[in-house]
């Protein structure tokens, strides 16, 4: 089974964290420029929360809010995190369940990376088509053996 930390060694384990008084503006220009769906929000020791491409989509409604806004007043403070040693299937179950698309990634108490839901497709789509590879070499060797 592929767990989390190798997700990670093949991914990166960048994350962008910024600071909560950052205006809501300069957070999504910094997104759109990096093609980045989510900004850390740094905390002390641990993070104070994450302001996604969904929380923007949200307020859009609401430009003026878009302007000066301080990313702290708008993000998501209530973190939904992985393990480093959990597996690919478990983080997607937390992700469809929960119906989010980044989660934060925990190695004890210290942040290890942030993973999109494409992140991990990509990561089972490979882990998919090795299976088939393995399954069809099988089969192509029975079939050869019998002959």
């Amino acid at each position: 089974m592929t767990t989390i930390r190798t997700v990670l060694e093949i991914k990166g384990t960048e994350i962008i964290a910024v600071d909560g008084n950052m205006p809501l503006s300069q957070a999504i220009a910094m997104m759109a420029s990096k093609g980045i769906g989510a900004l850390v929000i740094a905390g002390e020791k641990y993070p104070d929360g994450i302001i996604t491409e969904r929380d923007v989509l949200r307020l859009w409604g609401q430009r003026e809010k878009t302007t000066g806004t301080p990313v702290k007043e708008v993000m998501t403070k209530k973190l939904i995190v992985t393990k480093i040693d959990d597996t690919l299937i478990d983080a997607l179950t937390v992700m469809i369940r929960k119906n989010i698309r980044h989660l934060l990634v925990m190695d004890g108490s210290k942040v290890a990376g942030l993973l999109s839901i494409k992140d991990l497709v990509k990561e089972q789509i490979k882990n998919n088509e090795a299976k088939i590879q393995l399954l069809e070499d099988v089969l192509a060797s029975e079939a050869s053996a019998e002959l």
